[in-house]
């Protein structure tokens, strides 16, 4: 018996790559694909690598930042945001949204850095969550967000660990 992963020979049953496809389009032609193999021989080009560390750095040089800048607007050690930049420290959640707000980072870009990171994304269903995106939205700084989040009841971006 064939394993689904098994690469499939037959060039009919060939999908077309998914390069500039929306993820609806790249899932749409996943699911038509015969094996996994041959969709990932077709496609492993245009796969996300994620990397946390290289995205920090692409947005550091997009916003035009510097590292001690992202260190003075966040509110975190200047060596642990450094171990961060450079990929020696795996940092928690919060952590990750205290330098999210460090470098001003908009939702989209907020919620990208936690998924690449492996953490879960801000859920507006979530009081806590919601009071953040709120905050990111409006564009607040950590220290405006940490004293809403205290008012509140919830736990702080820089006390929470």
């Amino acid at each position: 018996m064939r394993s689904f992963l098994q690469n499939d020979s037959d060039d009919s049953n060939r999908i077309s790559d998914f390069s500039g496809a929306s993820t609806a389009e790249a899932r749409s032609l996943l699911k038509k694909a015969v094996s996994f193999g041959d969709f990932l021989r077709q496609n492993r080009k245009n796969m996300l690598e994620p990397d946390l560390s290289e995205y920090l750095m692409t947005l550091l040089l997009q916003k035009n930042l510097k590292r001690a800048q992202v260190v003075e607007g966040s509110g975190i050690d200047k060596a642990y945001v450094y171990q961060i930049f450079n990929g020696s420290k795996k940092p928690s959640r919060d952590k990750l949204i205290a330098i999210a707000f460090g470098m001003r980072l908009n939702e989209e870009e907020t919620q990208r850095l936690l998924k690449l990171a492996g953490h879960s994304a801000l859920y507006p269903r979530l009081a806590r969550d919601a009071l953040i995106l709120f905050a990111i939205q409006r564009g607040k700084d950590i220290w405006e967000t940490d004293e809403a989040l205290d008012k509140n009841g919830f736990p702080t971006l820089l006390s929470a660990e």
